[in-house]
Parts: structure tokens; C-alpha cells; sequence
């Protein structure tokens, strides 16, 4: 199995859709039909590759948008079901070996919308140690995804460094801020896009937008301070750093993981604070950084706060994403989950089970699933919840679309 280190994800997102104009185009945009044929439809397959960078999303104009979108509702139209429901799944893979490990099948046949390079799962072991290398492998799977893929790592600095052994150390969250210049957060954020871009990497699950407020704090120096202004100011500057240099960034781990005091790999940890303390610290940084940064991702993880949901952990609970996260702070992007394989949940939850609840509570993409016949497995229960009316496809449609225009955004499909 894998080896986890410390909070994240996963293991240790994944664009927006953003500008205040599309984001109301969004909402306006009703669901697209679907191809008949469960074969990849030739619009479907003819998607274009990733383009060279192109300037900063956010000085496109408002017609620009609209085309994207326009783009999006195309592209969605001409998907099949197994194509729409293998892009709400980003998934990891074992070892390096690019056809063994399962990931070509899942990138080829399964139609997944991602992958994640892990340290901790063996993927840049030799001779993957290398830029090349790697740069090769990424490339080989966008040649065989029917639609660009996001290609993902959790690149934060400091203990969770995936980029360690091509760059070698890098400052955490708590050292990037103790330079009281937010210029330098940016620099970092910078330098680990170009970084990233050099390896295929496309998405960076970061940065860490928790409020430190607990002593010691289990996930060490990957915050960047324990008032909610200077989180969001360090933290903005890092995301900008990344989105500037058509790196999709992800806030996490929604909504908050400063005050807990157990490791939620190991199991499910309670955050007993009011709402109004909720808001006050461990919300606020998303209050304040979803209208002015724009983040590409969200990302929603395991803790179970009573006073939004008493019974379902965040990640899966409408209560959290929809209420939350969609309706009360206004966001409108892709939010993935963390790695639903984490003991807070699998305790409690098959991965096909909670892949399911992860949707209908909000979330537009599921990560977790390591091999085809996980894939498989969660791909099946979601045409059951179709079937049985848990899920609809015009909520299918509404996630995908998500996905699709994070894509556009960022370059990944052009």
C-alpha cells in the first residue's frame, strides 16, 4: 500500500472558472445532452493538446468567457456517460511503471480526468528521477487521454515538497510568511509553476489555507500563520504565483484544519467550535480569497465540525459543499475531494460509496482510486445512483462542465 505523509491529501486538488461574469454564465448554463454511444465520439477524441502558455486568464474579456463556456457545453455534448463520469475521478497510481501500474488503462480506457505524481507511491523512483523522464511520462498519458488531462501533485514547500529531489529543499508556509513579505510567497509560487510545467505538471494541490490556532499543530509549519488576514495574504500571493504561470492552484483543506489534533489519515477528527467561531477563523480565509484570487480548485477533506454537519465529514456532506462552500461563500469552482482512501473515511465507507456521497454533496472531482478495477468499481456506482435516482445527469453535467472550463482556462484544453 501506500505510504501517507502527514495531512493533505491527499496523501500530501486540481482553475477557476472565474471571472465574476462567467461565474454568473454558470449559473445560467443548463446541462448538455450526452452521445449515445458509450465509444469516444470523433469530436470527443479530436480534442487539441495543451498549448504553449497563454496570458493570464484573468485579464480575458468577458466575450473570451462566454466562448469558453460556449467551448465547454460543446465539448460536454459530444461526451459519452463513461466519458462524463471518468472526469469527475483523478486518480494515483503504484509504482512507475506507466502500463503495470494500471494508469494507461485508466487514462485510455476509463476516460479518468487526471492523476497525481506521489513521491510516497514510488513514481519518481529511478529511472524517474529524472526532469526528462518524467516530462516523457507525462506526456505519453496526455497522448492517450481522449480529453487533456490534469496531472497533479501536492507541491507545498517545506515537509511536503514533492519537487525534493529534482530542487532539492524549498521554505514551508510558516517561513515563506516569517519573511513579512508576501513578494516572496509569490516568488515561490512562481518558481514551482515553472517547476511544475517543466515535469507536464499542469495543477498543484496548494496552498495550505488551515488557521494555525492549536499547539502542537499536527500539520507543523504547512500554515502560514494563525490570524486569517495574514493566511490569506500569503496564501494568495503563493496561489497567485502559481495561476499567474498557468499552474491550476487549490485551496486546502476545506473547511479548516488548524484546530485539530489528530492526524486524519488515521482517523476522523472533530473540530467542536461554533459556527460563528467557524466563520470567524477557520472560514475566513475562503471568505476573503474566493472573490479576490480566484482560486482553480478547492479542496474538501475529512473533519467533522457538529455545527455544520454533525454526522457526515465535510468532504462528504452537502451541509459543507453545497450550503457552505457553494451557496454561503459564492463558489462556483471545481472542489475535490481529498483522498477519500484516509482512514476518516474508509472506516466508515467504501471508496465506491463515498465517491458517490462526495457528489451529491457538491464535489465535481473524486480522488483516491489507484487502480482499473477501483475506477471501475466507482464508475459503477455512479451510473447505479443514476439509475436509482440519487444522482441526475444534469448534476453530472454541471461537474463536468466545471472540469472542462478549468481545463480551457488553464490551457490544458485550448
Amino acid at each position: 500500500m501506500k505510504k501517507k505523509i502527514l495531512v493533505t491529501k491527499k496523501k500530501q486538488s486540481i482553475p477557476y472558472i472565474v471571472i465574476c461574469a462567467l461565474l454568473l454564465l454558470l449559473g445560467a448554463c443548463g446541462p448538455s445532452s450526452e452521445g449515445a454511444s458509450q465509444q469516444p465520439s470523433a469530436s470527443a477524441t479530436a480534442i487539441s493538446r495543451p498549448a504553449p502558455a497563454r496570458p493570464d486568464w484573468r485579464g480575458r474579456s468577458q466575450e473570451s468567457d462566454r466562448q469558453l463556456v460556449a467551448r465547454a457545453q460543446q465539448i460536454l455534448a459530444s461526451m459519452t456517460l463513461d466519458q462524463k463520469l471518468g472526469q469527475l475521478i483523478i486518480v494515483e497510481y503504484l509504482g512507475h511503471d506507466y502500463q503495470g501500474s494500471g494508469l494507461q488503462e485508466m487514462v485510455r480506457d476509463q476516460y479518468v480526468g487526471g492523476f497525481m505524481y506521489q513521491e510516497s507511491n514510488h513514481n519518481f523512483d529511478a529511472p524517474y528521477d529524472s526532469i526528462d523522464a518524467v516530462a516523457a511520462f507525462s506526456k505519453q498519458a496526455m497522448q492517450d487521454a481522449k480529453i487533456p488531462l490534469l496531472i497533479a501533485t501536492d507541491q507545498e514547500g517545506g515537509l511536503v515538497n514533492r519537487l525534493y529531489k529534482f530542487h532539492g529543499p524549498l521554505p514551508s508556509a510558516e517561513e515563506m510568511a516569517a519573511t513579512g513579505q508576501p513578494s516572496y510567497a509569490y516568488q515561490q509560487g512562481s518558481q514551482a509553476a515553472e517547476w511544475m510545467k517543466q515535469l507536464g505538471i499542469n495543477s498543484d494541490l496548494a496552498p495550505v489555507v488551515d488557521v494555525h490556532t492549536v499547539d502542537p499543530p499536527v500539520l507543523e509549519t504547512r500554515m502560514f500563520g494563525s490570524n486569517p488576514q495574514t493566511v490569506a495574504t500569503y496564501a494568495g500571493a503563493y496561489l497567485q504565483g502559481l495561476q499567474d504561470h498557468q499552474v491550476a492552484g487549490c485551496l486546502k483543506h476545506f473547511p479548516g484544519l488548524g484546530a485539530i489534533t489528530s492526524d486524519p489519515h488515521s482517523g476522523l477528527p472533530v473540530v467542536n467550535r461554533s459556527l460563528a467561531t467557524l466563520k470567524q477563523i477557520d472560514l475566513a480565509p475562503y471568505r476573503l480569497m474566493i472573490p479576490k484570487d480566484q482560486p482553480a480548485m478547492i479542496m474538501a477533506t475529512d473533519v467533522l465540525m457538529p455545527a455544520i454537519d454533525p454526522q457526515l465529514p465535510a468532504e462528504l456532506s452537502p451541509k459543507a459543499i453545497d450550503g457552505v462552500l457553494r451557496q454561503q461563500l459564492g463558489y462556483d469552482g471545481v472542489v475535490i475531494t481529498d483522498g477519500l482512501y484516509m482512514r476518516g473515511i474508509s472506516e466508515q465507507w467504501s471508496l465506491s460509496e463515498a465517491s458517490v456521497m462526495a457528489i451529491e454533496a457538491g464535489n465535481d472531482l473524486i480522488e483516491g482510486p489507484y487502480t482499473p478495477s477501483q475506477v471501475a468499481d466507482v464508475v459503477s456506482a455512479l451510473k447505479a445512483a443514476l439509475q436509482q435516482g440519487h444522482l441526475t445527469e444534469a448534476r453530472i453535467n454541471q461537474s463536468v462542465e466545471r472540469i472542462l472550463l478549468l481545463k480551457l482556462h488553464y490551457g490544458i484544453i485550448h
